[in-house]
């Protein structure tokens, strides 16, 4: 009997240790007795939660709280604190790697981003990423930093217990052992998820979607993903592999989709959608800036591009990017209706033209949606633009610590 209370003491110090942690993420710099307020922990728990985070590093002392108006001992201020660690947040798109490094603190420290338009298979862009993130470890243990984890998206179904990514309709890739590759290359822990996943989960930690209970992400790029975050949890469904909303089916007959379906979502809203709406158009005699952007040769099409073309009211770029606005907007009212969310977020590379494309959608989705739905949801752009699968990565690792503070500090991942 006394194991059993000794195991409920320790499991509940540990999730307490983890409140701590995660109100200091999100309302910090604080002082402990603000710590109290906020977590309903009693003065005296949190005092001695804090020194012993404080021991293990994981926080840090500030100044004085001026504008604490206690009197007696001054309030000294808490944080995270930046130099318990390093994360690496890493990102295999579709035809980019892009690889980030932060401290404790969620700041980015270093970043790398490189297209893949010239790498021509599969091994050959695994091993490129292999030598980014071997290149970032290495630059932080020059620096004698400790490394606590990897958190690297992927464009596909995911198992993420073992790290393999299952299917990517556009890669092409299926059955691949990612994590296995990675961990016989690197002696840190990965976490390995698909990659609209990790970027819902790193708006809700550290951009648009904080302090909001229950999230939709929407990430529109080379395909459409989407990841759902209730109570900064991710909602992966029975098989892992929930969010998949770019293969919802919106027209029978439509065009044919990576995945093998025809008419998915994500074929009238994707960067492909824009680039087959102005190739179409420019090809039936529309005149378009984008022509003379490209040098005529339309391969060369960039969502920049198409955004500077729009801004200077070029009606082929604003056609394309209005009519994937509308079907956008039919989605989005879909989708509202059938999860009723807090907030949506507009993330990926389309989001760069969100001045173009939202009104068109917010046009649909209010005469589609249920207005008791509407009523409840707001739709941001963003914080992190391309960046938000890699913040999900530096999350993904720190949900991870949150889970069991004392064991990262002292386990093997130290």
């Amino acid at each position: 009997m006394s194991g059993k209370k000794s195991i409920d003491h320790s499991t509940m110090r540990e999730m307490n240790l983890a409140l701590i942690l995660d109100t200091l993420r999100i309302h910090a710099p604080i002082a402990r007795s603000t710590l109290s307020n906020l977590t309903g922990l009693n003065k005296v728990t949190v005092s001695s939660l804090v020194k012993e985070l404080l021991d293990r590093e994981l926080v840090r002392e500030l100044g004085v709280d001026t504008s604490s108006s206690d009197i007696g001992r001054p309030a000294i201020n808490l944080e995270l604190n930046p130099d318990a660690g390093f994360i690496i947040g890493a990102e295999i798109g579709v035809d980019f790697l892009s690889v980030i490094l932060t401290n404790f603190s969620a700041e980015i420290l270093a970043r790398r981003y490189e297209s893949t338009r010239h790498l021509t298979s599969m091994d050959s862009i695994l091993n490129r990423m292999v030598t980014l993130l071997r290149e970032t470890y290495r630059e932080v243990n020059r620096g004698h930093g400790n490394i606590l984890g990897i958190g690297l998206g992927l464009p596909g179904l995911v198992e993420v217990s073992n790290g393999s990514l299952i299917f990517s309709p556009n890669l092409g890739w299926r059955d691949v052992p990612v994590g296995e590759i990675l961990n016989q290359e690197l002696n840190v822990p990965i976490f390995i998820d698909n990659e609209a996943n990790m970027a819902a989960l790193g708006e809700s930690y550290f951009g648009a979607g904080m302090n909001k209970e229950y999230v939709l992400f929407i990430s529109v790029g080379v395909g459409l993903g989407g990841g759902i975050v209730l109570h900064e949890k991710l909602l992966p469904g029975m098989s892992g592999f929930a969010g998949e909303i770019g293969h919802m089916t919106m027209q029978p007959d439509g065009y044919k989709c990576n995945c093998g379906n025809s008419g998915c979502w994500e074929t009238l809203v994707s960067q492909r959608a824009v680039f087959r709406s102005i190739k179409e158009q420019i090809t039936s005699g529309n005149i378009s800036l984008l022509s003379a952007m490209t040098t005529g040769d339309l391969d060369r099409l960039t969502i920049p591009m198409v955004v500077k073309a729009a801004d200077q009211k070029d009606e082929v770029a604003l056609k394309a990017l209005h009519d994937l606005g509308r079907w956008l907007g039919i989605g989005m009212a879909n989708l509202i209706n059938i999860l009723n969310p807090e907030r949506i977020v507009f993330g990926g590379i389309l989001s760069l033209a969100h001045e173009h494309i939202l009104p068109v959608a917010y046009e649909e989705l209010s005469n589609r949606a249920l207005e008791w739905s509407q009523q409840s949801c707001d739709i941001v752009i963003a914080t992190h633009g391309k960046d938000s699968c890699v913040m999900g990565g530096i999350a993904t690792v720190f949900r991870q610590i949150l889970r069991q503070p004392t064991y990262w500090t002292t386990g093997s991942s130290s």
